[in-house]
């Protein structure tokens, strides 16, 4: 059972995930500093690919000086894209809200925070299915594409055998315990 993962999230999806033999493909692309024994390189196509798709979940983010972590961002576009599922840990903002960095959500929608919320508005750009786990709000959350908003949910399952685990670098011990949970949900 393979996913991708961004971040410092993916250190628990990733070795939490082990134990239930999932296997990890860790997207990169052409960076020195990546060193897991998991990389995998992404091509030049899904590299450009990735920086129109990042272009697009802007229009929606409402987000500046995006360039310079372009590497970054567009690589997010293969988590997604090879995956059906995106599971993600990190904190839902409402429009007008400010994140814990001090940024207003600009947009007309509820957005992830963060780099994180790239692979989430990319996940909901493109009609996958998205989960949040709000490390604020202690809670799992779907996107309803009926409703144009996250809804709460309980006993969260991972439904796909590929699927992307991304999150925040500032994971939280409830973030952690969440990502825990969704393995022995899925594999109990």
């Amino acid at each position: 059972m393979p996913f991708w993962w961004c971040r410092r999230s993916r250190f628990f999806f990733s070795t939490i995930g082990a134990k239930f033999g999932v296997k990890t493909n860790a997207y990169s692309y052409k960076t020195k500093y990546h060193k897991s024994g998991d990389k995998v390189e992404i091509s030049d196509e899904d590299y450009e690919e990735g920086v129109k798709m990042i272009m697009i979940a802007n229009k929606t983010l409402k987000r500046f000086g995006i360039n310079k972590y372009m590497n970054l961002l567009a690589r997010n576009w293969a988590q997604v894209k090879y995956s059906t599922h995106i599971y993600a840990v990190g904190a839902i903002i409402s429009p007008g809200d400010k994140c814990s960095k001090g940024y207003v959500n600009k947009s007309k929608n509820e957005i992830v925070s963060g780099g994180t919320g790239y692979a989430v508005q990319l996940g909901i750009d493109n009609n996958k299915a998205v989960y949040v786990f709000d490390q604020n709000k202690d809670n799992w959350f779907r996107w309803s594409y009926t409703l144009l908003s996250f809804i709460k949910v309980e006993d969260v399952k991972i439904k796909t055998e590929n699927f992307a685990g991304i999150g925040t670098r500032e994971i939280k011990t409830n973030g952690i315990k969440a990502i825990q949970e969704i393995y022995n949900n899925t594999f109990k």
